[in-house]
């Protein structure tokens, strides 16, 4: 019972390092997408390897349990940047998507929620 636990932790950092390292590989190839256009769309799917960064950070934050420790109270200007920070996620990811259409505004929704579930998960 205790070896199922530490290989289903194992497998949740595993997957949390996925998320963190394939989303810091999305805003480079973003940012390099926005410098030279066709640089990386030409050999990547963007929208593929968005989904898989917003399926990694749903399990994310859905399943992982961070060790808690003693951490200092949010006073308002932590949460307004806070939610600033995960609205212009949100918007870039709907920038990002823009070409599928409808679904752009609902994967713009979830960024923002997803962005805003990881930065206060300390927090909680």
């Amino acid at each position: 019972m205790n070896l199922d636990k530490k290989f289903k932790n194992i497998i949740l950092i595993i997957v949390r390092d996925l998320f963190v390292a394939s989303f810091l590989l999305l805003a480079i190839f973003s940012l390099l997408e926005l410098i030279k256009p066709k640089i990386i769309l030409n050999y990547l799917n963007f929208n593929l390897f968005f989904l898989v960064v917003l399926i990694l950070g749903v399990i994310t934050v859905l399943y992982f349990e961070p060790e808690y420790k003693e951490v200092k109270k949010l006073n308002f200007l932590d949460y307004s940047a806070i939610i600033l920070f995960s609205v212009l996620i949100g918007i870039f990811s709907l920038y990002l998507t823009r070409a599928i259409s409808w679904p752009s505004i609902l994967v713009g929704v979830v960024g923002t929620v997803i962005s805003y579930l990881l930065i206060t998960i300390d927090y909680r």
